[in-house]
């Protein structure tokens, strides 16, 4: 029968198990993870026409810079919310990222003005003020009342999507929060959905002007 000799590696601390007495070679299996990380702001806003330069992202795999891919492009000349990503893959095949969203908005004057009292078909009441003539704050963005309640900065891109940019404690409870798919029915009705933690799971959120 032949013996199993194995050498673990874990945490820095090597456990050899021997065989019979017999000695081992050591064996190391050690996977030097990548990093990325972006350059500038996670969302960066600009109007249609405007100029964009993607400032890019940084990598490194054991404190050695490292290259990475891009994925996604920005259109500049049409509205919309663009998601850049930067990818490392290390020599074991495993893989860090990270991402910039770009959101475009339209110069158009906005058919519509969000701003004033609304409230989520739950009952759950909020107000929305107008910033500019595309960006808005919104004080109930999940429609749910407490620690939990979500203050947030808002875009109505082209007066069909809406978009939440991902931002961080955007309740005092601590959750960040980042709309997924926002739109904007009539200038008194809209809805979204929201990657907002666990807490809010994958309801859409309805909204209605009152």
């Amino acid at each position: 029968m032949k013996k199993l000799c194995i050498a673990l590696s874990f945490l820095g601390l090597a456990f050899n198990i021997a065989c019979d007495g017999e000695e081992t070679n050591d064996v190391s299996l050690v996977t030097n993870y990548a990093t990325v990380e972006i350059i500038g702001n996670r969302t960066t806003v600009i109007n249609v026409g405007e100029p964009y330069t993607d400032p890019g992202a940084t990598s490194e795999i054991a404190g050695t810079p490292a290259e990475y891919t891009t994925s996604g492009t920005v259109d500049t000349s049409t509205p919309g919310v663009y998601t850049l990503t930067y990818e490392t893959i290390n020599v074991d095949g495993f893989a860090a990222s990270a991402r910039r969203v770009v959101v475009v908005l339209d110069t158009e004057p906005s058919a519509f003005d969000l701003s004033g009292s609304w409230a989520r078909t739950n009952g759950s009441p909020a107000t929305i003020v107008k910033i500019s003539d595309r960006e808005y704050t919104h004080n109930n963005a999940g429609g749910v009342e407490g620690e939990n309640q979500l203050m947030v900065t808002f875009y109505n891109v082209d007066d069909d999507l809406l978009y939440i940019p991902y931002q961080e404690n955007a309740s005092a409870s601590g959750i960040s929060v980042e709309s997924l798919d926002g739109v904007l029915v009539d200038n008194n009705n809209f809805t979204w959905d929201l990657n907002a933690s666990a807490f809010y799971g994958t309801f859409t959120r309805v909204f209605e002007r009152q």
